[in-house]
């Protein structure tokens, strides 16, 4: 795990790849069977984030991965050389292609496909494949996001207290 940085109150689930250039900040989690393959461009997990059970996280050259602080990212979600701001949900199973940007406080659809390129502006709700914005996310859908991002904290330390992470 050359060049992977993860910090000591992250809470790594042993059945997970964290490989290559990958940084994890503190608080956040990663679940069963995710992936972080940092092995072309550089990976990084904010602070409190947590990578749900079998999602990829992976670069292509020039096309690092960067996810804020308070990101979620939904069970088997694809999210692949893009950025995703601080406080942002990814549904479960969506994929969110090279050098798409995700706002600050933005809620990507289950099984949502955000194309490259593509630009979702802060506080949106975006949907379908390909995705696009459907509306702005109200004040109480916007606390639920960081709510949740905080539920896994806690499920993280849980899972490292009853001995399934590193």
């Amino acid at each position: 795990m050359e060049n992977t940085k993860i910090a000591s109150s992250a809470n790594i689930v042993k059945q997970s790849v964290i490989l290559g250039d990958v940084t994890i900040g503190a608080d956040s989690t990663v679940l069963f069977h995710a992936v972080l393959r940092g092995d072309c461009a550089e990976i990084i997990v904010g602070k409190c984030s947590n990578i749900q059970d079998n999602c990829t996280v992976h670069t292509d050259r020039g096309c690092p991965a960067v996810l804020g602080d308070y990101v979620t990212v939904g069970h088997n979600a694809v999210v692949h050389g893009c950025t995703v701001g601080t406080g942002s949900l990814i549904g479960m199973g969506a994929v969110v292609l090279n050098r798409a940007r995700i706002g600050k406080e933005c809620l990507i659809g289950a099984g949502s496909v955000v194309l490259e390129d593509s630009v979702i502006p802060d506080g949106s709700l975006a949907a379908g494949n390909p995705a696009k914005v459907k509306r702005q996310l109200t004040d109480e859908e916007r606390r639920k996001l960081y709510n949740n991002s905080l539920h896994y904290v806690e499920t993280g330390k849980k899972l490292k207290k009853d001995g399934y992470c590193i």
